[in-house]
């Protein structure tokens, strides 16, 4: 039967890294099917999943635990579809404390299921305002007034952009 193991992991950032991670997950047998990983502040960070025989599993974690330099973290996921497209919610606005704090109230007000967020921030040249950029993907109810939704959001800042796209 085949599980679904979710890592996390982080360490310095270095040359290879991927290549080891692969190459394990390749060696017992797993299967890389989504992940998400970045660079931040000099570290590596990152969340994979991987669908991997039971037969298989604690030997692939115990693999994965043995590379140098990183620490690691698992948990048992649910065998789910992970090929859903879900809607995405684009975010731009003046990089300050708080806007996703602020989007996810309006999320939450409208029952939006958040599913993964990607975000950073862009330094404009010669400028004293940063601009942030989120994308959410979302589950989102049935009867969403998409309408009201938008005025939640719109009322957030006023310099704040939102775009609705799929995937």
């Amino acid at each position: 039967m085949l599980k679904q193991l979710i890592v996390t992991l982080i360490g310095d950032d270095k040359s290879g890294l991927i290549n080891n991670l692969s190459r394990v997950v390749a060696e017992h047998k797993g299967n890389w099917l989504a992940s998400n990983m970045s660079e931040l502040a000099g570290q590596f960070a990152g969340i994979l999943q991987i669908s991997v025989d039971d037969e298989y599993y604690r030997d692939l974690c115990e693999a994965l635990s043995l590379i140098p330099g990183l620490t690691i973290n698992f948990a048992e996921g649910k065998n789910q579809s992970i090929w859903h497209q879900s809607p995405c919610l684009i975010i731009q606005d003046s990089d300050r404390p708080g806007i996703i704090n602020e989007v996810s109230q309006v999320l939450t007000q409208y029952d939006i299921e958040l599913k993964a967020i990607t975000t950073h921030c862009k330094d404009l040249w010669q400028s004293d305002n940063n601009r942030f950029y989120a994308k959410l993907k979302l589950a989102l109810p049935e009867n969403l007034d998409y309408d009201k939704f938008n005025a939640a959001l719109a009322k957030i800042s006023p310099t704040l952009i939102s775009e609705m796209t799929e995937a």
